[in-house]
């Protein structure tokens, strides 16, 4: 059994986390929007965690992607470890998995670092090794994500990222309308 790593944004759920707490922070409070590139410019993950202390998303709502559910639930059901893997904020993300009640274990972000793209890499590597997990993304950054893992599930993905990955051992789960 190979542990199942999934992604949060476009993958396990059909928008961006970082797009709806920026949206929300706005919507109550545009005056804000002058602070946005103070934050960023200490880091994505800090730009997130000022973002998470402002807004809280109501995780019910959420419009979940029903093929990666129903492949979670596969996956879980054969007795595989399931792990969500997100850039997104830790605290969004633990509160998804609550919600959901699929995943073994969390990794995201927080204020100090951003775990996408080859952060995420090196950490799915240190902690599982190379070619150690399965991992299901949707975006060019997570390239080097599934060329490091077993298995690069596709979900959510446009043709010509399927051509990108076409040297990888791939499974397409769903492709862009």
């Amino acid at each position: 059994m190979i542990p199942l790593i999934v992604d949060l944004d476009r993958t396990l759920i059909n928008t961006d986390l970082l797009y709806e707490s920026s949206k929300g922070v706005l919507e109550s409070r545009p005056w804000l929007i002058l602070l946005f590139p103070i934050w960023f410019a200490q880091g994505k993950g800090y730009l997130k965690e000022q973002l998470v202390k402002r807004f809280d998303i109501d995780v019910s709502k959420l419009p979940y992607n029903q093929t990666t559910i129903d492949y979670i639930k596969k996956r879980k059901k054969q007795g595989d470890t399931i792990i969500l893997a997100t850039a997104s904020h830790k605290l969004y993300a633990l509160a998804i998995a609550k919600h959901l009640k699929l995943f073994n274990d969390v990794m995201a972000s927080n204020k100090s670092f951003n775990l996408s793209s080859h952060n995420k890499a090196n950490r799915l590597i240190a902690r599982f090794g190379n070619k150690g997990f399965d991992y299901m993304g949707d975006h060019n950054r997570d390239i080097p994500v599934w060329e490091a893992s077993n298995l690069a599930i596709l979900t959510n993905v446009s043709e010509a990222l399927i051509k990108k990955t076409q040297h990888l051992n791939c499974l397409v789960l769903s492709k862009k309308d």
